[in-house]
């Protein structure tokens, strides 16, 4: 036979079938398409990413006190000096004053509705205000009034407390912040004001920590402390050139990096954190999705602990959206609820929050119904309804556009967490390859109680140059991700 036709029948390489590692970790990533995206997943929805960089199912919420306005929670306060949780809706307040929820409403003045409530206290009085005259409320009374003081300023949305005075911005009059007389919660002079004049900037919002008063402006934040004299004056260099685009989102949180530190939007919609007195950028994994929001103005923010771990959860209401801030592991993820109806998601639940140090309970207030619930990581549904924890991959080659078979998926999960009212819980699997329709959903089991085996697989999933995975779970039962791996095989069928 010619040597020529001798090459002709070269020995071919049989298939190979190799285990492949699904990227299942990692900040999500929004700020392109996420054709774009291969080791680098899109989206994680209602969880958060632990030190393990393991997806966790976010806390639920239980019906902790439900006030009967069926309006939203404007506030929920810790006083601390007196045990007792403040809460207001529909402008109207309560005090709520043991871990059983017993609650009393203080009747008198009353707020603006729907917009964010601050507080200041001495101890003894505490200071609401959210955008019109400061309201009273003395410790032990059943009510509330207007402050008395016709020298008191009208317009205030933001109050604090520092070395025995009590400091309000008033945004009608720009730049100034008011202070009350030294020791006096209740005394005001008009003429006891000062100005914060490093930019002609309207005085949106007023922070205090380690006796530091944060003066918050559109475009400009400065910082500024008690000197004994004057009484207030700005600190030497402690300007900062970023402004705040929604007032309601500077708020005090401990990063474990930085150590406590504030953050904020700034004027550009752009999330940022302080480093020594220089703003660092945050937001960049979601900044597309933000500049796509109708508006910003409307956004609030609170910071919470989960099992110790910080988080800055941020709502903006008109565009339905709620945005989770990981300071641990310095990553992003969305939370909501799951509307059924629409099948899609709203934003969470949760519009204010407080922790109640003396009850060991995390309070969070809804956004609609006038209920305040307790929230932990032992509680997997929303007063009832699922949370539906999600994870969705980029477009997955694994290092090449040839095409390959997927013969097995292997999840590992925490498994054996049924319980009594689900007896089966399920985690669910779907896929589109390059960008096309989704596949129906897969169900793998998680195990009955004492079924403790880590993995949930998947058998024969079909051919595919580039795929994308997500993965869903809606059980009221715990949840975590831990990794996936793929049986992959290569080369000629």
């Amino acid at each position: 036979m010619p040597a020529s036709q001798h090459a002709s029948f070269q020995a071919v390489a049989p298939p190979v079938a190799e285990w492949k590692n699904v990227p299942l970790t990692g900040d999500p990533y929004q700020n392109v398409d996420e054709v774009e995206l291969s080791e680098t997943n899109p989206v994680v929805q209602d969880a958060y990413v632990d030190e393990l960089d393991c997806t966790v199912k976010r806390p639920g919420l239980v019906s902790f006190v439900n006030l009967g306005t069926s309006a939203g929670l404007d506030a929920v306060y810790w006083w601390d000096q007196q045990t007792t949780a403040i809460v207001v809706s529909n402008g109207r307040v309560w005090k709520i004053t043991d871990s059983a929820g017993t609650k009393t409403e203080l009747t008198g003045a009353t707020l603006a509705i729907g917009t964010p409530v601050t507080f200041a206290t001495d101890g003894t009085n505490l200071i609401l205000a959210n955008g019109g005259r400061m309201v009273l409320h003395v410790a032990g009374s059943s009510t509330i009034a207007n402050m008395a003081d016709g020298d008191a300023p009208t317009d205030v949305t933001h109050v604090i407390f520092i070395d025995t005075y009590i400091v309000a911005n008033n945004p009608s009059n720009r730049g100034r912040f008011y202070y009350s007389d030294v020791g006096s919660s209740t005394s005001w002079n008009a003429l006891s004001f000062a100005t914060a004049e490093g930019s002609p900037d309207i005085l949106s919002a007023i922070g205090v920590a380690y006796r530091e008063i944060a003066l918050v402006g559109r475009e400009s934040v400065e910082i500024w402390v008690d000197d004994g004299v004057t009484p207030f004056s700005r600190l030497p260099g402690a300007f900062i050139q970023r402004g705040c685009a929604a007032p309601y989102t500077f708020q005090m949180v401990s990063d474990p990096k930085l150590g406590d530190t504030w953050m904020w939007m700034d004027e550009n919609r752009r999330f940022v954190k302080l480093a020594q007195r220089t703003p660092v950028y945050t937001s960049n994994p979601y900044d597309k999705l933000i500049q796509s929001f109708p508006t910003v103005d409307d956004a609030r923010a609170f910071v919470t602990n989960i099992n110790g771990w910080p988080l800055y959860i941020i709502s903006f209401p008109l565009a339905g959206k709620t945005l989770v801030y990981n300071f641990q592991k310095e990553q992003w993820a969305q939370w909501g609820y799951w509307d059924a109806n629409i099948a899609d998601y709203r934003r969470y639940r949760g519009n204010a929050y407080c922790y109640a140090r003396t009850w060991n309970l995390h309070l969070v207030g809804d956004y609609s119904n006038g209920i305040v619930y307790t929230s932990d990581r032992t509680m997997f549904a929303d007063n009832g309804s699922a949370i539906r924890t999600l994870r969705r991959t980029g477009f997955i080659t694994h290092g090449s556009m040839n095409r390959k078979r997927s013969k097995q998926l292997r999840l590992r999960c925490k498994r054996g967490v049924a319980t009594a009212s689900v007896t089966a819980p399920v985690v669910s699997v779907r896929w589109r390859d390059r960008g096309g329709s989704w596949s129906n959903w897969h169900e793998g089991l998680l195990g009955a109680v004492g079924q403790y085996e880590f993995e949930v697989v998947f058998d024969r999933l079909g051919e595919y140059r580039a795929r994308q995975y997500e993965i869903v779970h809606s059980d009221a039962t715990d949840f975590i991700l831990v990794s996936a791996q793929e049986l992959v095989m290569t080369g000629p069928r």
